[in-house]
């Protein structure tokens, strides 16, 4: 799929200091599948680290983010009681995560996200086209919340410009425009093209000419279908004046047709990579009325026998029972918590021991966080949202039951 970085960093022992281990040289882009494996693992210490860096030129990262992970680790050796042998492993995976530091991160990277336990031995680390906020967290589980919204932000796209007798197909995965299919009109494919003679669509009649781009969109469908199918992407941007785009629509396949998320007008002095920009921004306007659509439901699945639950309480608790098919989470919404060590109940309040099975509670600095964490677990679908005043009302988080 046109992934930037062929490799996965898992398991490994730290390299000795100034070799460079060449299998650091590639990371795994982040997919849906890799980031519920990563959700799952649990450091039965307490001492699993998440480290949020930046790497952009723009920070002088190579500056600041040494910086910043010995004072971080300054601040957790402070805040945490750990026995000798558990500090000796926290110590060991931020050893290895400064040791990363010092190799090149790929020329495109913007943010580094790391995870890291060395009671387990393993060690996971994505790199991200955007900048990232520097944030370090231990505890016994990943914190794997900023990797949803990076997979919503990274989403892989087909975007089609279309026309008569002129019509692409782009591939975009999470980083940048990975393949082009280029299709020329029916009736425009001769010789004559070619050589520069009069075309030979003058000499067809107007419904000669309307079949042939029928046949020319038909063709087009053909090459999206393909396209989904190659790169797994599940939404579709239209391009082209909007009677035409309309026309094309209509041979669409209906797999198709359901995933067509937005439509821009076509630009023709825009570069390719303005409309890529564009096309961009209208999968984000699609994302927003799509989150709006989801609180919408969910406050009015509110209720007895409803299929929508609110607020952090009764959201955890539907979790708990494994009924959530969709999680909603304002971005904002990070209130602090605390964990049972035993079974995985959050709660707001603080608390010795678990209400659910009398297990010890520990902090946790993003109780949403393992809301969100245990959702991806079960599989369901998860999403941020940003500044929708219906989820907003609810609490900040919300979810659609699978069954009431």
């Amino acid at each position: 799929m046109g992934r930037c970085a062929p490799a996965r960093v898992h398991g490994r022992p730290l390299p000795h200091r100034g070799a460079r281990d060449p299998d650091l040289q590639g990371v795994d882009m982040i997919d849906q599948n890799s980031l519920k494996s990563l959700a799952a693992v649990h450091s039965a210490d307490g001492v699993l680290v998440s480290a949020f860096i930046s790497t952009s030129r723009l920070d002088d990262w190579r500056q600041t983010a040494p910086t910043f992970l010995n004072s971080e680790s300054g601040r957790v050796f402070g805040e945490l009681s750990l026995e000798k042998e558990p500090r000796r492993r926290l110590q060991e995976d931020l050893d290895h995560i400064g040791e990363v530091l010092r190799y090149e991160v790929g020329p495109r990277t913007e943010g580094l996200a790391v995870f890291a336990d060395a009671e387990s031995g393993s060690f996971e680390r994505f790199e991200l086209p955007f900048r990232l906020q520097n944030r370090l967290v231990v505890e016994s589980t990943p914190y794997v919340r900023p990797l949803i919204h990076a997979l919503s932000l990274l989403e892989p796209f087909v975007f089609v410009r279309v026309s008569r007798d002129e019509s692409t197909v782009y591939s975009i995965d999470e980083w940048r425009l990975v393949g082009v299919e280029g299709h020329s009109g029916p009736y425009l494919k001769s010789t004559d093209r070619e050589t520069g003679d009069v075309p030979v669509k003058e000499y067809y009649a107007a419904a000669r000419q309307e079949a042939l781009v029928d046949l020319h969109f038909k063709d087009v469908a053909a090459a999206v279908d393909r396209t989904l199918d190659e790169t797994g992407a599940g939404r579709i941007v239209l391009s082209g004046q909007h009677d035409i785009v309309a026309h094309f629509r209509k041979t669409l396949s209906a797999r198709a047709a359901d995933v067509v998320a937005a439509e821009i007008p076509l630009d023709a002095a825009a570069s390719i990579p303005q409309l890529l920009v564009a096309a961009r921004a209208a999968l984000e306007a699609a994302r927003r009325s799509a989150m709006e659509g989801i609180a919408h439901r969910i406050s009015e699945g509110l209720g007895s026998n409803g299929r929508g639950v609110a607020g952090f309480d009764d959201t955890l608790a539907a979790l708990r029972r494994g009924q959530v098919q969709s999680l909603l989470v304002d971005r904002a919404y990070r209130p602090p918590g605390w964990r049972c060590a035993g079974c995985g109940n959050v709660v707001l309040v603080p608390a010795e021991t678990c209400p659910v099975c009398g297990g010890a509670m520990a902090p946790v600095g993003d109780a949403v966080g393992e809301a969100v964490r245990t959702a991806v677990i079960q599989g369901a679908f998860v999403d941020v949202a940003e500044q929708v005043p219906e989820l907003e009302a609810m609490g900040g988080i919300g979810g659609l039951l699978r069954y009431a």
